[in-house]
């Protein structure tokens, strides 16, 4: 029996050290990918005419038939997200380089909320405190908190610092919600035009590897703007994983997973080439102060909705580049379905407003606008795959395929997700029982996605929802 217990703790040992070896991580991941590409083909192909050919279409086979041309409108943005995982690989990830000496210049992490979650606020500025004091000199780092209301951050030091937004302020071009505050906070800060910028949502934690990995970027940025090679400092941005640590509520994290996938597949191929056309995250930035200061956050109401994509647009119609920093931070996934709807009822509205906002040439926002069409349409794709999933009739071949891949590669973004946040080292039992119900309820986390652009477009937001943050 013992020996028996030995040879399994064994085999368990042998199999975690081969799924963790680079070279053989690397062959699973391109296996997956053609496996999905494969999986796609296959499924088009069978539930198209070769074996489900109709000699007689009844009338809800043909307007099914005719609605299924919008298999068509995600297939650009799912070869985009695929082409991303090709070309840069999911699970290269470099280690950072050791804490140079020679940077002269802080890195503000800016913790932005409201100040109604004053334990979460505390919580996280007590554990940033501990790992900056780890990595950094103090004379490298400094945290900020800018809150709607007072609290109190429980650091008596002058490395963490509040700035107390005045309920009487007023943004000059009427920003509101977040954008008001952010833009405050520009003006009110004591950073330097060379310091850099880090902020943060306030759920938002991060790891020595992530310090070391900004500190790498940002002291590199500032040296190709001294050796000429850009005007500005790139804006850098990284992974936020939503299951890796403390979890709240299991369905909505592991709907989340799509988030991840999407993070490396469309943003990190629009930041690798410069550039930020889907927008970006309000968390995770990496900035340099003057170039925050150049582009500010005060771009009105309209822009207050989802204003890290509008800032992101602005910016890039400046000029200025952007950059995929290669390390994560770690946020949690909203408490309930009810936030996880809301919650993308405000992205898809905001989106929306700042991909028709006439202030932005439209060459800044064409791909922002064909994005937004293909979300509008989402939940329609979805429908017709699972109704063709019980009725299928006769659709034609290549049409079939192009659903088939698009859907394949939908659920690979999931399953891209899944891999990066949770890991087989944690139990093995604990990550396949995890893995089958990401897989199993799909359709679930599809419904969600769908309820939530239903809701987008019969009622747009007209104001920044927050979802709850503390227990």
């Amino acid at each position: 029996m013992t020996s028996l217990t030995k040879s399994q703790e064994y085999s368990s040992f042998a199999l975690q050290n081969l799924l963790t070896h680079k070279s053989v991580k690397l062959a699973f991941y391109y296996l997956l990918l053609l496996l999905m590409s494969l999986v796609g083909i296959i499924y088009g192909y069978y539930f198209s005419e070769q074996f489900f050919a109709t000699e007689k279409l009844y009338l809800f086979d043909s307007i099914l038939n005719g609605f299924k041309i919008v298999w068509l409108i995600p297939l650009p943005y799912a070869i985009l997200n695929f082409y991303s995982f090709i070309r840069y690989p999911v699970f290269n990830n470099p280690q950072p380089k050791p804490v140079a000496s020679g940077f002269a210049h802080k890195l503000y992490f800016r913790y932005i909320t409201r100040g109604l979650n004053p334990n979460l606020i505390a919580d996280n500025v007590a554990t940033a405190y501990v790992l900056l004091n780890k990595v950094l000199p103090q004379k490298n780092w400094l945290i900020e908190v800018v809150t709607d209301h007072p609290l109190d951050p429980r650091i008596d030091d002058e490395c963490v610092q509040v700035i107390l937004v005045p309920t009487s302020y007023n943004a000059p071009n009427g920003s509101k919600y977040k954008a008001r505050s952010l833009h405050y906070a520009i003006y009110a800060s004591t950073a330097r035009p060379n310091d850099w910028i880090v902020h943060l949502d306030e759920e938002t934690q991060f790891e020595e590897a992530t310090i070391k990995s900004i500190y790498q970027f940002a002291s590199e940025e500032h040296q190709d703007v001294l050796d000429g090679k850009r005007k500005y400092a790139r804006i850098g941005q990284g992974v936020i994983l939503y299951g890796a640590r403390k979890i709240m509520h299991w369905v909505t994290t592991l709907a989340d997973s799509i988030r991840v996938g999407d993070d490396y597949g469309r943003f990190r191929l629009q930041y690798e080439h410069g550039k930020a056309y889907f927008g970006m995250h309000g968390s995770f930035i990496v900035i340099q102060n003057r170039v925050e200061k150049a582009i500010g956050m005060d771009h009105g109401p309209s822009a207050s909705i989802t204003e890290d994509a509008y800032f992101a647009l602005v910016a890039q119609s400046m000029g200025i580049e952007f950059a995929f920093i290669n390390t994560y931070m770690y946020e949690k996934s909203p408490f309930s379905i009810k936030d996880f709807i809301k919650q993308r009822r405000r992205w898809f509205g905001g989106l929306w407003l700042c991909a028709t906002d006439k202030r932005i040439r439209i060459k800044e926002r064409f791909i922002l606008v064909t994005f937004m069409v293909f979300w509008s349409f989402s939940w329609l794709c979805i429908l017709i795959v699972y109704v063709n999933i019980f009725r299928p009739t006769g659709t034609p071949t290549w049409l079939a395929i192009c659903g088939g891949v698009s859907f394949a590669y939908y659920i690979c973004l999931y399953l891209i997700g899944f891999l990066q946040t949770f890991r087989w080292q944690d139990g093995k039992r604990r990550f396949l029982k995890l893995l089958l119900a990401q897989i199993l309820f799909i359709p679930a986390f599809s419904f969600m996605e769908s309820v939530s652009v239903i809701y987008g477009l019969l009622v747009p937001p007209k104001e920044f929802y927050i979802v709850q943050k503390e227990m």
